[in-house]
């Protein structure tokens, strides 16, 4: 493994220490809050040092949802791992998936924004390809149990195309529901209170409809997704406050 040297562990952390600053910015003042005088604040150096690493906001909000992109992808690759059979370990994703949404909520409103082009136009294109690398992550380990589904025959299918049309129909709930989720804060006045409930039956439906075994009237995924908890994710559970 290569040895940073002194300079570019400093450039390392002070990089960390911006987009530690804009994370609480975000959270506490939105969007229009994040400005580079008041990450040059938090951190306490000049605003000339913060454009030494990023060349805008939009580059620095780019940056930060590189930096949470990693870690849902690396939640989805241990989920990818869990120990059942294809569709469990599907079902484990959407647990990872769900876990990201409570434990990084700030990356919805980092994820709505960066998708504008005039945003993308100010961000450096070396970071918006990263982001695009580690959102890949996310696609590998879905493809990863689709293929093994296959081979085993949980998923019969003639068209080569259906693992990609599952592929984007699980991805287009997911975003549609958080993004949904994340825009109406008052969604119980519609009844309509139980986003994760509501997203998990449509995932099922969705894969029920691909006739992907076991069907969920002969599995218990509810049950599935606990153990997917107290087994792979212990730790974020409890941070999330499903576990005790």
């Amino acid at each position: 493994m290569e040895t940073l040297t002194r300079k570019q562990r400093e450039i390392q952390e002070r990089e960390a220490l911006i987009l530690a600053a804009a994370h609480k910015l975000l959270l506490e003042r939105g969007y229009l809050g994040v400005t580079m005088d008041r990450i040059a604040q938090q951190i306490e150096y000049s605003k000339g040092t913060v454009y030494q690493h990023f060349s805008s906001k939009e580059d620095v909000l780019v940056a930060l949802a590189g930096q949470t992109t990693q870690t849902r992808a690396d939640l989805f690759t241990r989920a990818a791992a869990f120990r059942g059979n294809t569709r469990d370990r599907m079902t484990a994703v959407g647990v990872a998936d769900d876990l990201f949404v409570r434990l990084y909520p700030e990356h919805w409103q980092a994820e709505h924004i960066i998708r504008a082009a005039s945003i993308q136009s100010k961000a450096a294109r070396e970071r918006l390809k990263e982001l695009e690398s580690t959102e890949h992550q996310c696609f590998l380990a879905l493809a990863e149990i689709l293929g093994d589904a296959l081979k085993q025959g949980d998923i019969e299918c003639t068209e080569e195309q259906v693992p990609q049309f599952i592929s984007y129909g699980l991805w287009s709930l997911s975003f549609g529901s958080h993004f949904i989720a994340a825009s109406n804060p008052n969604l119980g006045s519609k009844g309509l209170d139980n986003e994760t409930e509501m997203l998990n039956r449509n995932y099922h439906a969705l894969l029920d409809g691909y006739g992907w075994k076991p069907l969920s009237k002969d599995a218990d995924y509810v049950a599935v997704q606990e153990r997917v908890r107290r087994e792979v994710f212990p730790e974020e559970s409890r941070r999330a406050g499903l576990l005790e």
